[in-house]
């Protein structure tokens, strides 16, 4: 009787000792996410079920593959926080072997395996220390072996790499440490009762064993593998010493499975007080793998920090970037969907002086509002509200009736111009247009040209295509130099303007009536040469030159002066581009409009360099835009 009550005991005492291991594996998991109890408990027995009748800790595998296939961050992170959960046993045994060793030092058996677990202790102490010192040279090796794969294998390769080495660092930095060590103590406190109740069941069917005998047993290198007991069942006949020992290997798992499905997860929804991060804030498996790449090439450290310290506790829907040193993306938090902007370096300056803008100019046109923002010597980002009624208006044009469009492109016109137009009112000055030719076209001219992407296309005095020839840039020489622009830019009328006004920084939305309205995002302030033409010029970069369809290829072709990509030319943008020509030759003198159409070049002269540094690939494609748009106002405008 007083081996079964023995027994019972261990059992309960092991149960609970198991169940304080679940409470210490959700302390890893609520780094990342509101854990899964119930999940957590039956994954655990589960596995060590597995890792009772199979070798090799297998049984872990499949313990951190379930519990990560609820998780939001997924399997990567059952898998890494089940490591990190190993990795602290390693060290706990190992003390535990030491103390008992040194209080035992005539059981030799206790002192061998001190000394096994020291040294496997140590090796993985000098593993992590090598893994640190050498993590620019494994980072890449692991980028190289993910890269073997297709891409939905090597993004789920990195991914792995990328939690396992987080875990570890966010972990230990932002877990809660008197909870870790408070449960680690009493876990293996319990663990400890539990084997003295068993010692005591155990001899009392006829083998005298103390509980550091079981110890030794379950964990110590010569100790007797819990697979092997299992399977010596089967093997080796069946006896009460035995039986005794499976039921209390079992039975707690069982219990703890039983429990998994009858207790309630308390708490249910994230309080406020709570704050998880995200594994990867990237939604999207295509820029995730993207941001992995870069991460696991050990290069732009300084981006991968800050973008962490941005963007560590939201999700990222979709990126939504353009031609900009600034990102745009789509995401969500526990309070819903909202964009979010941001800037390193050099460009957080800029994107300082947009959040200024728009505050400053609230009360005169519909601007973004800025629901929240962060600055400092670093970074800058602010977010902007999503409205699910609202589109770009770029979908809006592609969408709806071109009269719509034309109405809405009409009402953005008159409120700049009754608004922010005139404002900060004077004439041009001689030396903002010399400044303005020499940055943006003189220096953008000569970086083209002398680009080795384009050094051999330069050769030629006409380039084809798509099987159109146009002239090349070196004709146009005379036409863009500085006396000739000068004499073009030097009527403009300085005012107060938007200074990007692209086609994707206008966000049309549906009013209280059921009308389409809209507001203004991403303002490009300082620019050297203030005038509203430059307002004009930038959607005549959308409407005219076709600027978003030509961001959409993907594939382009060079053969000696031949340019071929798949293009898709706008049937709206051609209605639109008519609109918005009468409208110019309505309300400006024919000189005005020549302006701004020049204007329309410089941008293009402006885009084409910045396109050469961030995707060389595809940057002839804007060459191609560049030369047949200037071919379009040459032809109008040259005389």
């Amino acid at each position: 009787m007083n081996a079964v009550w023995g027994l019972i005991t261990a059992i309960i005492l092991m149960s609970v000792a198991h169940f304080i291991r679940v409470l210490r594996w959700e302390l890893f998991v609520k780094v990342y996410e509101k854990p899964d109890k119930k999940r957590l408990l039956f994954s655990l027995s589960l596995g060590y079920i597995i890792n009772y009748f199979v070798p090799y800790k297998l049984g872990d595998l499949i313990r951190g593959l379930y519990a990560g296939t609820k998780m939001k961050s997924g399997k990567s992170l059952g898998l890494s926080t089940v490591i990190v959960d190993r990795y602290l046993d390693i060290f706990a045994v190992g003390l535990i072997f030491l103390v008992l060793s040194l209080t035992n030092r005539d059981h030799e058996t206790l002192v061998q395996d001190s000394r096994f677990y020291i040294i496997l202790f140590g090796a993985l102490l000098v593993g992590t220390l090598l893994v640190y010192l050498l993590r620019g040279l494994l980072k890449k090796l692991v980028r190289l072996i993910a890269s073997l794969f297709n891409s939905r294998l090597e993004v789920s390769v990195l991914t792995f790499a990328w939690a396992l080495i987080w875990n570890f660092k966010d972990i230990f930095q932002k877990i809660n440490k008197f909870k870790l060590i408070l449960y680690t103590v009493l876990m293996w406190g319990v663990y400890i009762l539990s084997y003295w109740a068993f010692s005591f069941s155990y001899s009392s069917v006829g083998e005298s064993m103390g509980w550091i005998d079981i110890f030794s047993m379950l964990f110590g290198e010569s100790g007797v593998k819990a697979s092997t007991i299992m399977l010596s069942l089967f093997n080796d006949g069946f006896n009460e010493k035995k039986f005794f020992l499976i039921i209390y290997m079992i039975a707690p798992l069982l219990i703890l499975i039983i429990l998994s499905f009858i207790v309630r997860q308390i708490g249910e929804s994230k309080s406020k007080e709570e704050e998880y991060l995200n594994l990867l804030p990237q939604l999207n498996a295509e820029e995730r793998l993207v941001f992995l790449d870069k991460y696991f090439s050990n290069e732009s450290k300084e981006y991968i920090d800050n973008y962490l310290k941005i963007n560590h506790s939201i999700s990222i829907v979709r990126d939504y970037s353009a031609g900009s040193n600034a990102t745009t993306m789509l995401c969500v938090d526990d309070s819903g969907m909202f964009f979010r902007k941001y800037a390193f370096g050099k460009a957080s300056v800029k994107l300082g002086e947009q959040i200024e803008w728009m505050s400053n100019n609230a009360s005169l046109l519909p601007v973004a509002e800025v629901i929240r923002s962060e600055k400092n010597d670093m970074y800058c980002y602010y977010d902007m509200p999503y409205f699910a009624s609202a589109i770009g208006m770029f979908e809006f044009v592609h969408s709806m009736p071109t009269e719509e469009s034309i109405k809405l492109l009409d009402s953005i016109f008159t409120k700049l111009n009754n608004t922010i137009y005139k404002k900060n009112n004077s004439s041009s000055n001689a030396d903002s247009v010399k400044n303005y030719i020499e940055k943006k076209v003189t220096s953008n001219i000569k970086t083209i040209k002398e680009h080795k992407k384009f050094r051999q296309l330069m050769e030629y005095d006409e380039l084809i295509i798509n099987g159109t020839a146009y002239k090349n840039l070196s004709f146009y020489g005379d036409w863009l130099s500085e006396s000739n622009l000068t004499s073009v830019f030097s009527g403009d009328e300085y005012a107060l303007i938007h200074g990007d006004l692209t086609i994707e920084n206008i966000v049309c939305n549906r009013n209280e009536s059921g009308e389409f309205d809209f507001y203004l995002i991403d303002p490009n302030t300082g620019n050297i040469h203030e005038s509203p033409f430059l307002d004009y010029a930038k959607l005549l970069q959308s409407i005219h030159g076709g600027y978003e369809f030509l961001m959409s290829v993907k594939n382009v072709s060079i053969e000696e002066n031949n340019i071929n990509f798949v293009y898709t030319k706008s049937f709206a943008y051609s209605k639109l581009m008519e609109w918005m020509n009468g409208y110019l030759e309505s309300h400006f003198s024919r000189e005005q409009v020549k302006s701004i159409y020049m204007h329309e070049i410089v941008h293009w002269l402006r885009l084409l360099p910045y396109k050469l540094d961030k995707d060389t690939r595809t940057a002839p494609v804007f060459l191609a835009g560049l030369l047949a748009v200037m071919d379009d106002i040459y032809k109008k405008y040259s005389n």
